[in-house]
């Protein structure tokens, strides 16, 4: 079993390279063909194995003397190894891993903390299983994650493997306060933080409920030792002035030239020339004019109401010279902003526009509406399986309940049931063996034989009809019992009308004609007929 939580030293590094994109994405495949090959595999067996013997037994046990065929048994064996190869082995998969995890959700302060975290390392393991697709392991993983920091947090771990359990709980639940026991490791090993450690730090402080004076100074010395500057440093920075750091200071001198360097007026600028103004800094003429400039442009107004206030005692304390020149030059500003029309999206950003309101899930794509009935209809046909599946096992657990002698009345009924249908399919295939030959090849007999040479022919009349339509029905109705050769003569009726006489084929001989006319008696094809002899065209 493995003990990585006994490894001597924690490293976020370590745990994120492990998960670079290529490494995750062969992870990826390779899980996603152990998904299908082991279902693969178990169909396979069930249908060699099990169905191999089930029609063993039938040919040579069963039914050891009675000819049928067994083409249906044959698919039905088929579909249902492939239905629980690739269904129930996933069903199998996901009982084992909640019965497992519904154990672990219960367990007792008394037990082993050494055997339950070998369960939640197998359970980890058992995620990554060929019983599951990567989503689905991924999602499975998340819970098991979650409830292992728990188990971990309560028995007071802090090993290395631990704070990697909290850092995998840290970022799937990143508002839960409990998970910061990483950030509290990391903080007391005094060692250079690499990038992703600085990345996690970040996010940490960007959460409200873990905002700590004492964590906001002490990564913005980390920054300022670095000289790192983004972003996503400014909020930090901000956060440190906000809470009188005693680097306070150090970070005016290192941020001011910047800010100054761009010329920034936006909202963090602002902000940042407020507290700017509280220390001795070069520049300060220009912050004035800034702060004085957005009271008087008014942007801020709805946006921040109380930055825009703050700007607005700024602006009061100019001397009045000042403000008249402030005012004009915003004045002149407003009216250049409002002469030029300004074109802020093109067409190219309107369709990024409609993507980027597709992946936030403001508007439903496609692709997802598709995706979504598709998956609904996969989950109401699993439904239905995972439904078909449960009342065959609750039968079958009802059929165990069942005394002896019950047993062997089903067994027996189910038998005779079998046979009786078997016989059925036997005689209807004799029946259809029974057909005269002739059926198929009525006319091309006939016609083969020119041997003798006579003046006449016969033919078989088995009716006459004094209309064409039910003549075309009497034909159409033989066709399909596989009667060939026949067709229709017209004649005048003496009594006024026509006759529409209804006529099979054209045979050397009387004999002939008679015997296929029998022929198709006896298999109920026609009732009655007559031969008749007609001169040779």
């Amino acid at each position: 079993m493995s003990r990585s939580w006994m490894k001597p030293a924690f490293s976020l590094t370590r745990l994120t390279s492990l998960w670079t994109p290529n490494n995750l994405k062969k992870e990826m495949l390779y899980q996603t063909l152990k998904f299908y090959l082991a279902r693969i595999a178990v169909s396979l067996i069930l249908i060699f194995g099990l169905g191999f013997a089930l029609l063993f037994f039938l040919h040579e046990v069963a039914l050891q003397n009675v000819q049928f065929d067994d083409a249906a048994i044959q698919w039905a064996i088929i579909i249902v190894c492939l239905f629980f190869g690739f269904i129930a082995y996933g069903m199998v998969g996901e009982q084992r891993f909640f019965n497992a995890l519904h154990f672990l959700k219960n367990v007792s302060p008394q037990s082993n903390p050494h055997e339950i975290k070998n369960q939640y390392e197998n359970l980890l393991s058992f995620t990554y299983s060929s019983y599951f697709l990567p989503e689905t392991g991924k999602q499975y993983r998340i819970l098991v994650v979650l409830l292992y920091a728990d188990y971990l947090l309560s028995i007071g771990d802090e090993t290395p493997r631990a704070l990697n359990i909290y850092v995998q709980a840290f970022l799937q639940s990143p508002k839960d306060s409990r998970f910061r026991k990483p950030l509290l490791a990391i903080l007391n090993q005094g060692r250079e933080l690499t990038p992703e450690e600085m990345d996690l730090l970040l996010i940490m402080v960007q959460q409200e409920e873990i905002h700590d004076p004492t964590l906001t100074h002490y990564l913005a010395g980390l920054f300022l030792k670095a000289g790192q500057w983004s972003g996503k440093v400014e909020p930090l920075f901000l956060s440190a002035l906000e809470d009188k750091s005693a680097l306070s200071s150090e970070i005016i001198q290192f941020a001011l030239p910047i800010y100054l360097a761009h010329k920034r007026t936006d909202e963090l600028a602002l902000r940042f020339y407020l507290f700017a103004l509280n220390y001795p800094v070069n520049g300060k003429d220009e912050i004035e004019n800034y702060l004085a400039h957005s009271y008087c442009e008014g942007n801020l107004a709805g946006v921040a109401p109380e930055l825009h206030r703050k700007c607005g005692e700024v602006f009061a304390g100019l001397d009045s010279g000042r403000q008249e020149e402030i005012k004009k030059q915003s004045e002149q500003n407003r009216i250049a902003s409002k002469l030029k029309k300004i074109k802020l999206l093109r067409r190219e950003d309107l369709q990024d526009l409609k993507r980027l309101k597709v992946e936030m899930g403001l508007v439903a794509g496609r692709m997802t509406i598709l995706m979504q009935g598709v998956g609904w209809l996969s989950r109401k046909i699993l439904h239905g399986f995972k439904w078909i599946l449960l009342r065959v096992l609750d039968g079958l657990i009802n059929f165990g309940k069942f005394s002896l002698r019950g047993k062997l009345i089903c067994f027996v009924v189910l038998s005779v049931s079998i046979m009786l249908a078997l016989g059925f399919s036997e005689l209807v295939s004799k029946n259809k063996d029974n057909l005269p030959p002739a059926l198929s090849t009525a006319l091309p007999a006939p016609k083969a034989s020119k041997a003798k040479k006579d003046d006449r022919v016969f033919t078989v009349q088995i009716a006459a009809v004094v209309s064409a339509n039910q003549a075309d029905k009497m034909v159409r109705r033989l066709k399909k019992k596989g009667v060939e050769g026949l067709y229709v003569v017209k004649s005048v009726r003496r009594a006024g009308g026509h006759w529409y006489k209804i006529r099979i084929g054209q045979f050397p001989s009387k004999e002939q004609a008679g015997v296929y006319a029998n022929r198709l008696v006896d298999s109920k094809s026609i009732k009655n007929y007559f031969v008749i002899s007609l001169p040779k065209n």
